[in-house]
């Protein structure tokens, strides 16, 4: 299954984005990060996870945030979608809209399936997609309840959406790679950066603090317009994932070994992943919702906006 090309240019152009960031954030090794991303293993794990929420083969999905559409070009090329991605095309992110496009011009498949647009103005009619997807991209972004909103209006009945979030009332800190407290005010995170970590707080200031809690207050505001089932938020993965054996797919990521063999030596009973969900720090979140055709019709909604 592993048969996408990534051409040298995609190759540097992830190296190079991978190599301004972790300068200034997490202070990684540039080399080790971007083979993380380009790594196949890493992108399939991704969609063995939604496959198992939602069948993929045949399925018109959209990609929120697309990047340098290594994601989309594996679910269109090795899992049978109808894929198509959004990508913001303004200063800040046209290389990755370009890197994308000559990704898909390498794997034969249509350039024109990335459209240059951001996730709170997604320029699709309502119930395009049977599933809408995004990684990594709603604590990025200037609106997250809108890009949920437009996420949810551009599905069809029965269809899912599955979203990887940070928790930021976590334990840890994803993009710099450090601990941290619960964090809910967004001004703290800035601080803890600069303050305990010496870190540039900049990149830290534009991270949306999402949270399971926020993640159930939108669901409930949304279920004011469109019939909706909250499948997970992600917290069966994390106990699920404490009681097996850790597989890690990336070099960073591997790191965490004898961090993770000491939690699972004393997490008899998985307690401590109990606890942990009990105080809404289980980490990442996958926020997994479907549209419930079946509650529309007995409640007399209607599936369009």
């Amino acid at each position: 299954m592993n048969d996408i090309v990534i051409p040298d240019a995609v190759r540097q152009a992830v190296t190079d984005s991978v190599g301004e960031f972790v300068k200034e954030c997490s202070r990684a090794d540039p080399a080790p990060t971007a083979r993380d991303i380009l790594a196949f293993p890493v992108r399939e794990q991704a969609a063995r996870r939604l496959e198992s929420y939602v069948p993929l083969a045949g399925k018109r999905l959209l990609d929120v945030g697309s990047g340098m559409g290594l994601m989309l070009a594996t679910l269109i090329k090795c899992y049978g979608v109808d894929g198509y991605g959004v990508e913001p095309g303004a200063v800040g992110f046209s290389s990755s809209l370009k890197t994308s496009r000559v990704l898909l011009a390498a794997n034969g498949i249509d350039t024109g399936r990335v459209i240059a647009a951001c996730g709170e103005q997604l320029p699709f009619p309502d119930c395009s997609f049977d599933v809408v997807y995004s990684a990594n991209v709603l604590e990025h972004v200037e609106d997250p309840a809108r890009v949920l909103y437009e996420s949810i209006r551009v599905l069809r009945p029965c269809g899912t959406l599955h979203f990887e979030i940070p928790n930021f009332l976590s334990y840890w800190e994803g993009h710099y790679l450090v601990p941290m407290p619960p964090i809910v005010f967004r001004p703290l995170l800035p601080w803890w950066m600069k303050t305990v970590f010496r870190r540039d707080p900049a990149f830290a200031r534009t991270l949306q603090p999402l949270n399971p809690v926020w993640c159930r207050r939108q669901i409930r505001r949304l279920r004011r317009t469109f019939p909706l089932t909250l499948i997970t938020l992600g917290e069966d993965l994390f106990l699920r994932r404490l009681e097996q054996p850790f597989v890690f797919n990336g070099e960073l990521q591997a790191r965490l070994v004898p961090v993770i063999a000491v939690i699972q030596k004393l997490n008899v009973g998985n307690w401590i992943g109990r606890l942990i969900v009990a105080a809404q720090g289980f980490y990442p979140m996958y926020l997994t919702v479907q549209r419930d055709a079946a509650a529309a019709a007995e409640l007399g909604l209607p599936n369009r906006v």
